[in-house]
Parts: structure tokens; sequence; C-alpha cells
């Protein structure tokens, strides 16, 4: 692949993009905690990545810069948030001297992207159950309104799902 994104194969570039865009989508929302801002970010990141896709010798390479270019845009972002705001513990917090935060929250964002990818196979009444559980933090009762459907199917769905989705754990699927 990164021979093609050096031959400005935009299909390699979508690899790139379709690999790694949820995961940093997570990961940046969860630092400047707003979801249209994290997906800028995301995308300007990519912007750069296409700019600077000839200096890449490595996919670890392309990783690494994606989420670094990430993370020091929401820095940045952040900064002057804190600036306009005066207010400087959260800034100390997520700078430098807080990388075991920012890793935890790099593995969190890759493990979320995978669940939300093995999420989007399961049968679509699971599916729709468990991210409107999970995701959006429905009660079963609100759940089962919105989809005119009774409380213990909604139970029932959702214990399906977990399960479904433990299978894959168990087995290492998701993992490998």
């Amino acid at each position: 692949m990164l021979t093609e994104l050096k031959g400005d194969n935009p299909k390699a570039f979508a690899f790139f993009f379709d690999q790694h865009y949820n995961a940093l989508c997570y990961f940046a929302e969860r630092l400047v905690r707003d979801q249209l801002m994290a997906e800028d970010i995301v995308e300007e990141t990519f912007m750069k990545f296409w700019d600077k896709r000839f200096d890449f010798e490595t996919e670890q390479g392309i990783k690494a810069f994606l989420y670094i270019s990430t993370r020091n845009a929401c820095l940045n972002i952040i900064k002057q948030s804190h600036r306009d705001n005066q207010s400087q513990a959260e800034l100390l917090y997520l700078s430098e001297k807080k990388e075991g935060f920012v890793l935890n929250e790099m593995i969190r964002a890759e493990v979320l992207s995978v669940i939300d990818k093995e999420l989007n196979k399961l049968p679509v009444q699971c599916r729709t159950i468990l991210k409107m559980s999970y995701v959006k933090g429905l009660k079963n009762q609100e759940i089962a309104d919105k989809l005119a459907i009774s409380v213990n199917t909604v139970r029932n769905q959702k214990a399906r799902g977990l399960q479904l989705l433990r299978t894959k754990v168990d087995s290492n699927e998701l993992l490998g």
C-alpha cells in the first residue's frame, strides 16, 4: 500500500482512511469532548497525511503520525480554549506529562473502533438495541417504547448481541 500511496493512488489513501478514521475520531473526541470538532481535527490530520505521503516508510509510521498529529491538534485546541476560559487544570492533565492518559485513550479508541465494526456486523435489531442502550444510554423501557417492542424483547436482544460480541472476543477474532 505504501508504494501505491506514494504513486498518488486514491485507493491507497482510502485504505488508510478507512483503517484509522473511526479510531482517530473516538480518540480526538475523548480529548476535546466535541464530536464535530473531533471529526474536523481528524479530517485535517488526513489532509496533512496526504501532503506528507512520500515521507513514510512503514504503515506503523503512518499510524504514529496520524495519532501524534491528532493529539497535537487536540492539545492546541484545548490550550486555546483554556486561554479563553483562564483554566489551566485540564491542560496540565492532558499535557506531555500525562502520556499515560493519552496512551490509554489511544488504546480505548482502537478498541471502540473494533467494537463498532463488530456491532455493525450484528443482526439489525441486536445492533440497534445495543447502540441505543450502550451508546445513547437509553433504558430498556425507553428502547422498548421507541421501537414499539416489549421490554422482554429488548432484554433478550441485548443478551443475544452481547453474547455474539463475547464469542468474538473469546475466540480472539477481534484482536487478530
